[in-house]
């Protein structure tokens, strides 16, 4: 624990003391105009790699937050007289506005549409800057003056330790709220919109706020910007900047605020190395080099497809050979950062620092911190009063698709504290109908109450909020996370904390409490020992065994398991069985859609069957089983030989 924090935490503040540190040993105005430029890019990329990283979305407007941040700021003082901190605060706000206002319609949309949406939110606000010369004097460009702080003036090494500052802040804020819930929950919508829904988390809302943040590090970064060159002309927040960006953030390492701080030194001094062919051509063979020892790192790992090997390394082999033939690089700009994005993407998804951070956790062995006790049980999941009250009443519900009655009048009633299972032949209108009650689909018709009061329909965050839980046919884990995490996003009741308290780092004793009460949930499925293990590299049983945590940790009044034992070998359903067991000894209500008969039969108390859409039988499991209609349904036999056929259902 003490080693990891001294490695860590000594690193961050060896590297802030060392930037902090060159202009006392260095007296070079060009030096420190660089510096400035990396404390402010490093704010900048902060911000982009939340939407970036952490969202998954293809965010082409940071540019624009920087432009109208810097705009923001040098009007403030021009027309204002405003003091730094004044300005600063003036530009992270129209950051934050136009960010949330963007936000709102931009996110209903995905990957092309969304980049689209920022790209013209971009174009606007470029073509915006330049013909509003009234206000920003267009073309021509605006002048600014560097206000005092205050009341003391900044001088240039004054000004690069404020933009140092505020880097540092920017960073301590953002480790917190990354490694919180919401950081959780942004991780969690990229990999599965449709779970972080279901699990009461709430997609759409997280969306925004963490883009609406992004915008406001761009604003803020912008206003730094603006008091550092002193001079702004629209054309300076185009295009150019914007892949540069981009590829600043892949470069460095998404999901990593290393990353960001790598990409920022590479942004800063990019541009200018253009300028020097010998030292282009020296870091053009640095890339071929990295390309070629990640590339066949890969194919022998076999974590990378030959044309993710080779394709970089051509590109990389490009970009060397046109360092030695062409004479003026900067005239080829554009093409040299479309070639250093394309490698990088390809060939490096994780980034210079995560493909760093391999090495790095070898050599020094950096071990995890410790998992806390797990919580006790009665705690994180109290026992529930099962006194056979109903719980869920369906009544004539019916959903439609065009002409297909997938859900035709069904109505039953659900008891507190029953398992109650819903079987029937493919197609018959069992997920179709569990959909309907988790709000993922509008129903047709018909009304569904929930102790007596209507449930929400057609939306899986607002039903998940009243206590309905459900897991998914299809697998629907945050592959991306470990398994304790997973529980952790779902965890209802736990986090209390209002953002600005978890930007100030005062939610670690909430964290605590919740990683202890997830391992309670993962000890109740046999999980505890895989813990830190991510979802996607756990076997298939256990993944089903996680998603039922996962729905758990919403101390749901009824829980919906959506064929839990599919695919599922036979000691894994034996488990299973288990798992329900311990579930239902807690009072909790269950749904359980299943195709193993063996596991209705010893689980049920109710057995409700579907068939196009109806109810063709209820009772228990043996009268079900012995039911013409049924045996009809699954076997297409007649009345005649339904009775010979009931033991081949049975079994």
């Amino acid at each position: 624990m003490w080693k990891r924090l001294l490695l860590i935490r000594g690193a961050e503040l060896a590297v802030l003391a060392l930037l902090g540190a060159i202009p006392l040993l260095v007296d070079n105005s060009y030096v420190l105009g660089l510096l400035t430029l990396l404390a402010i890019y490093g704010i900048l990329l902060i911000g982009l790699d939340v939407t970036v990283g952490y969202l998954g979305q293809v965010n082409l407007a940071q540019a624009a937050f920087l432009g109208l941040g810097a705009y923001a700021a040098g009007l403030g003082v021009a027309h204002f007289d405003f003091g730094m901190l004044a300005a600063l605060a003036m530009a992270l706000g129209v950051g934050l506005l136009f960010g949330t206002l963007l936000a709102f319609p931009a996110l209903r949309l995905e990957g092309p549409q969304f980049a689209l949406a920022t790209l013209s939110f971009s174009a606007l606000s470029a073509t915006t800057l330049n013909e509003w010369e009234g206000l920003t004097l267009g073309a021509q460009g605006l002048q600014v003056s560097r206000p005092p702080v205050l009341g003391m003036t900044l001088d240039a090494p004054g000004f690069f330790w404020l933009c140092l500052l505020l880097l540092a802040l920017v960073w301590l804020a953002m480790r917190n709220l990354l490694s919180s819930q919401w950081g959780r929950a942004f991780e969690a919508l990229r990999d599965s919109p449709i779970a972080t829904d279901a699990m009461g988390v709430g997609t759409y809302r997280h969306k925004v706020a963490g883009f609406a943040l992004a915008s406001a590090l761009g604003g803020l970064a912008g206003g730094l910007y603006a008091f550092n060159f002193q001079y702004l002309q629209p054309q300076s927040f185009g295009y150019d900047l914007m892949v540069i960006l981009l590829l600043g953030v892949v470069l460095g390492g998404r999901k990593s605020l290393w990353g960001a701080l790598v990409g920022a030194t590479l942004i800063a001094l990019l541009p200018n190395l253009l300028s020097n062919r010998e030292l282009f051509q020296a870091i053009s063979a640095v890339g071929l080099l990295v390309a070629a020892v990640a590339g066949a790192r890969g194919l022998l790992r076999k974590t990378t497809r030959p044309f993710q090997a080779l394709a970089p390394i051509v590109a990389m082999g490009i970009l060397m050979a046109g360092s030695l033939i062409v004479e003026n690089t900067e005239d080829w700009r554009k093409a040299i950062f479309a070639l250093m994005l394309f490698a990088v993407v390809v060939g490096l998804p994780e980034g210079l620092m995560g493909f760093a951070a391999h090495f790095l956790t070898k050599l020094f062995r950096i071990a995890p911190p410790p998992l806390p006790a797990a919580a006790a049980l009665d705690v994180v999941l109290p026992r529930q009063a099962a006194d056979g009250s109903a719980l869920l009443e369906l009544r004539d519900l019916k959903r439609y698709f065009g002409g297909v009655k997938a859900v035709d009048g069904v109505s039953l009633t659900v008891r507190a504290g029953e398992i109650h299972g819903l079987i029937g032949p493919n197609g018959s209108g069992k997920s179709t109908a569990v959909n309907v009650i988790s709000g993922l689909y509008v129903p047709t018709g018909g009304d569904m109450l929930l102790r007596g009061k209507a449930l929400p329909v057609g939306s899986l965050f607002k039903v998940a909020r009243t206590g309905v839980a459900r897991t998914f046919q299809n697998l629907q884990l945050f592959s991306d996370l470990s398994a304790v995490d997973n529980v952790m996003v779902a965890l209802r009741g736990v986090y209390r904390t209002p953002i600005p308290l978890v930007l100030l780092g005062l939610a670690m004793g909430e964290e605590q409490r919740a990683r202890a009460a997830a391992l309670a949930l993962l000890e109740l499925v046999g999980l505890q020992a895989q813990a830190r293990t991510r979802a996607r590299d756990l076997t298939y049983g256990d993944q089903r065994f996680l998603e039922i945590a996962r729905a758990l940790a919403r101390r749901p009044e009824l829980l919906i398991l959506d064929e839990p034992a599919a695919g599922l070998a036979h000691p894994d359903v034996n488990k299973l069985i288990e798992i329900i067991k311990r579930i239902h000894e807690r009072g909790i209500s269950i749904i359980l859609i299943e195709h193993h008969m063996d596991v209705i039969s010893e689980l049920c108390s109710v057995v409700t069957v579907l068939d196009g859409g109806r109810i063709i039988a209820a009772g228990t499991a043996d009268e079900v089983k012995r039911n013409p209609k049924v045996i009809e349904a699954y076997l297409g036999m007649t009345d005649d030989s339904a009775g010979a056929a009931a033991p081949a259902l049975a079994g």
